[in-house]
Order: structure tokens, then sequence, then C-alpha cells
């Protein structure tokens, strides 16, 4: 697979929602810059318990 930013290949990237493109795969190094940036939506309650 290739980084959807980068272009360079890899079998471990990551899954992403950019602000502007949406979902996409990227590279650690992007996402870091991505990250830094702000241009990804923060994911709301990945995992977690509804207990109450």
């Amino acid at each position: 697979m290739k980084c959807a930013i980068c272009g360079s290949e890899s079998d471990s990237l990551l899954w992403a929602v950019h602000k502007e493109l949406g979902g996409i795969w990227v590279c650690r190094k992007c996402w870091e810059a991505l990250f830094e940036k702000n241009l990804l939506v923060p994911s709301g309650g990945e995992s977690g318990c509804a207990c109450s």
C-alpha cells in the first residue's frame, strides 16, 4: 500500500481521517505531520465501556 500524502510504500500504514481529504492511509511520518498541523479529525469514542 502507498501513503496517500507522500506516496511511500509500506505495509504498516495508519488510517487517518483528514479534514479535507476524508479517510486516507498514511505513513507514520505523514500522520505525525498532519496531527501537528491539526489536519486530522479527532475520533470520538473509538473504544470505551458503555457501562454505567
